[in-house]
Order: C-alpha cells, then sequence, then structure tokens
C-alpha cells in the first residue's frame, strides 16, 4: 500500500510520468557514444555520459542499471524484455552493442540458463559420466525450478548433476550450493543429485555433512584446480 500511495502522490505531483526510465536514458545514451565512433565503452564511460544527459541521475543508480540491461550479465534481476537488453559485456568493465549475429539469440539469454562455468569443465564432466555409460543431456531451461545443470541417465538411473561455479567467489558458490542441495532433496524426478564444488568449497563441508546428504542422494564431489579444471570422480 505504501507504494501505491507513493505512486499516487508523485503522479499528482507531476514529478515521475514523464520522466524517463533509467533503462532507456541508457539506450540512448549507448546510441549516442555509438554516433561518436565509438565500439566499446567502459562502464565509468556510460555513467558519465549519461549523467551528463540528466544530471539529476545519481551514478549509483546508473550503474546498477548498466547490469539490468547486460544480456550475459549475472544480476538476477536482468531484464528478460528484450527492448531493454541492448548491451554485451566483453570483458570486466567494458561493454559494446549487443549484436545476436557475434553473441547469439536473444532467447538464449531471457529464457536459457547461461552459467559462467568453463566450457571445458562441462564438457569434461560430460565425458566422465558417458565413460560410465550414461547419456548426458545440457538442461537448458531455466523456466521450471529444481532443474540441474545436466542430467545423466542409464536405463534404470537419472542422475541430477549441479556444477558450480569455481570462478565465483567463494560465498557465491556457497549460496548456489545450498540451492543445489535444497533443488535435490525436493525433486523427485531423479534418483540421485550430483553437486560439483570446488576443493575450496568441499573442504569447508564436514565429512558429516556429507554422510548425511548422501543419505537423501545428494553426493558432493570436489575439483582441483591445477592448470585446468579436473573432476575427481
Amino acid at each position: 500500500m505504501r507504494v501505491r500511495y507513493w505512486l499516487i502522490y508523485l503522479d499528482f505531483q507531476g514529478n515521475s510520468t514523464n520522466r524517463k526510465p533509467n533503462w532507456l536514458l541508457l539506450k540512448e545514451t549507448v546510441i549516442e557514444l555509438l554516433e561518436t565512433g565509438k565500439t566499446v565503452f567502459t562502464r565509468s564511460e556510460i555513467v558519465e555520459y549519461a549523467r551528463k544527459k540528466d544530471p539529476s541521475r545519481s551514478s549509483a543508480s546508473i550503474d546498477y542499471e548498466i547490469d539490468l540491461v547486460t544480456v550475459n550479465s549475472n544480476s538476477k534481476d536482468r531484464y528478460r524484455d528484450p527492448d531493454k537488453l541492448f548491451l554485451y559485456r566483453i570483458d570486466r568493465g567494458r561493454y559494446q552493442l549487443y549484436n545476436p549475429e557475434m553473441h547469439g539469440a536473444i532467447e538464449e539469454y531471457i529464457y536459457h540458463r547461461t552459467p559462467n562455468i568453463p566450457h571445458e569443465l562441462v564438457e569434461q564432466v560430460i565425458n566422465a559420466f558417458k565413460e560410465k555409460g550414461y547419456e548426458v543431456k545440457i538442461n537448458k531451461s531455466i523456466d521450471k525450478p529444481l532443474t540441474p545443470n545436466l542430467v545423466a541417465k542409464t536405463s534404470s538411473d537419472k542422475i541430477g548433476v549441479w556444477i558450480i561455479d569455481p570462478s565465483l567467489p567463494v560465498a557465491e558458490q556457497f549460496k548456489k550450493l545450498a540451492y543445489a542441495i535444497g533443488s535435490g532433496i525436493l525433486d523427485r524426478t531423479c534418483t540421485k543429485h550430483v553437486v560439483i564444488v570446488s576443493q575450496t568449497v568441499y573442504n569447508k563441508i564436514l565429512t558429516s555433512t556429507r554422510e548425511q546428504l548422501a543419505k537423501l542422494n545428494i553426493e558432493l564431489k570436489s575439483l582441483k584446480e591445477e592448470k585446468k579444471y579436473t573432476l575427481r570422480i
């Protein structure tokens, strides 16, 4: 109710109804930067240029909005509307205009899981299960809850496989681990769940905890990092 009254008040005062949303301000900013001949923009350049267009916006709000309009950002609040997704992150703090011919169809970003997991690691996990006689399918849909990254099947077994990106900050890895464990407990479509974690995370989990998870048909597997990640199976 507070939000409703607040919006009514702003409408009455005439302060907000005609104000451009941050995403539109950013879109106009990117178009104008392109017209200057730039094809790659730094985060600070985007914020600075947008604030020149509208000094009433705070740097923090514009900076936050950049993640929401970036098709391959990790933000959980990222837009799903194609009109509001127009940036592509090419490196830390560096962006270019999203181009589906270069970066992939918009549907891949809106409707599919796109975890930043090293491709080599995903392939290694797939091959490890195939060597044990499993048929492996990549789950791309994010429309359904409880969905693991991979499903490994035989005629009598079905394993949901979760891969926790080892390049994420450790705190974020634990958040994703908690989600994977909770999903594994609730999911009844698989006979077992395997969660693949970094060696750092694995070492922080008590043996007794891993044993309790095993009783719930959830098994943790660790990675060791050399020049590349190696799965311990």
